[in-house]
């Protein structure tokens, strides 16, 4: 997996494709209501507490049983399978995934639209690229068709990411692209934009792909979080270190570095160092390179890349190795 996807990744997955309907009972003092129980789990989940999002959709689908309220048990049986996918633990994943399947009907837009989208998502982490360029296709056109346009443009992005040639992949973008400008989703268009750039990135027309995240940080830094404002500027370093022009990327790349220290984020201090060794080798100051590349390897072990990101890990290593 490439250092740009693990990124992208962190970035996008609390973007949530949350159509704005308000359905079930209102909140009392005594006890929530299924409805309110999902919200609260949503926001909980765009905090990344991802264990605590289980527990709140867990008392969702409680409170869902309780009032016969199947659409809102299945929204929340499918985000129990989410959470379980993001804390990696698969298989429990699955077991709520099919639970939500048991209970989901295409009738219902809302119930329906997430599920989808969570089982593409498990079917993508399974290996089951075929099967999840299906169900996000499907997804893409049942969302279009009941105006759920914010999980629409999920659809699309996911579609994407899974999509197998580049021209597919740069088509799927612009898709989101284009639904997010015009249906009110601006929330969206920076991970789009930020997903454009990385296909153009891989297929190294960094030229592109530094147009590309320059418009993905505008809208960052209009609707983002902290953290993807972060990553919004370490893109910007990166393309101009794989374009060779190492001094502006350390313009860029020194502050991110500061920044995410100030966060204690082991993984966006790696990010920084690889590439501020890189471009301190370009520009001729090896020893400085190296120290910055061996620092960006103690932040990545410290992040778990020997386990999560190997490939990462057996660069870097080996990147060192050759410079000395």
């Amino acid at each position: 997996m490439s250092r740009y996807l693990i990124v992208l990744l962190m970035t996008c997955v609390c973007v949530l494709a949350i159509e704005p309907k308000k359905r079930g009972t209102s909140m009392t003092p005594e006890r929530l209501s299924a409805d309110s129980y999902l919200q609260q789990g949503d926001t909980t989940f765009q905090t990344r507490d991802y264990a605590g999002a289980f527990k709140d959709y867990e008392q969702a689908v409680s409170a869902a049983r309780e009032e016969f309220n199947r659409p809102i048990e299945v929204e929340a049986l499918s985000q129990m399978a989410r959470m379980k996918l993001l804390l990696n633990q698969t298989e429990d994943a699955k077991k709520y995934l099919a639970e939500a399947a048991s209970r989901a009907d295409d009738s219902d837009s809302m119930g329906w639209s997430r599920y989808l989208g969570v089982k593409g998502r498990v079917e993508w982490k399974s290996g089951q690229l075929d099967s999840a360029r299906q169900t996000f296709e499907a997804m893409f056109d049942y969302c279009s068709l009941h105006d759920l346009w914010s999980r629409a443009v999920d659809a699309a992005h996911m579609a994407a990411i899974v999509a197998e040639a580049p021209p597919d992949q740069i088509e799927w973008s612009r898709k989101g692209i284009a639904i997010a400008e015009s249906r009110g989703t601006e929330n969206w268009l920076g991970p789009l934009w930020n997903n454009l750039a990385g296909i153009y990135f891989d297929m190294k027309q960094y030229d592109s792909a530094l147009e590309c995240y320059r418009t993905a940080r505008d809208f960052h830094w209009r609707f983002s979080d902290e953290r993807a404002k972060l990553v919004a500027d370490y893109h910007i370093g990166m393309a101009y270190r794989f374009l060779g022009n190492y001094r502006e990327a350390e313009t860029w790349l020194r502050p991110v570095l500061a920044w995410a220290e100030r966060l204690k984020d082991h993984e966006m201090i790696g990010q920084a160092c690889e590439d501020l060794g890189e471009a301190a080798v370009g520009l001729g100051r090896k020893s400085e390179g190296i120290e910055y590349l061996r620092r960006a390897c103690q932040e990545y072990l410290r992040a778990g890349y020997e386990k999560s990101a190997p490939e990462i890990w057996d660069n870097i290593n080996r990147r060192i190795e050759s410079l000395q």
